[in-house]
């Protein structure tokens, strides 16, 4: 399930929660993020919220 999402750098891109809904509390427990571009296209991967946040400063360097 998709939680919320994250805008992060200076050109669109979104990080995006993955996890599953935990029916005692219904919050999403989190496991990974994903990323997308500015353009919805996603970044191959699953990552920790620092990896992403690295990721997208990288592609940005790009």
């Amino acid at each position: 399930m998709i939680g919320n999402a994250i805008a992060w750098g200076e050109t669109g891109y979104s990080i995006l929660e993955e996890g599953e809904l935990n029916r005692d509390t219904w919050a999403l427990d989190v496991h990974h993020y994903l990323i997308a571009r500015p353009n919805g296209d996603p970044v191959p991967g699953r990552y920790t919220l620092e990896e992403a946040k690295a990721k997208i400063e990288a592609l940005e360097r790009e």
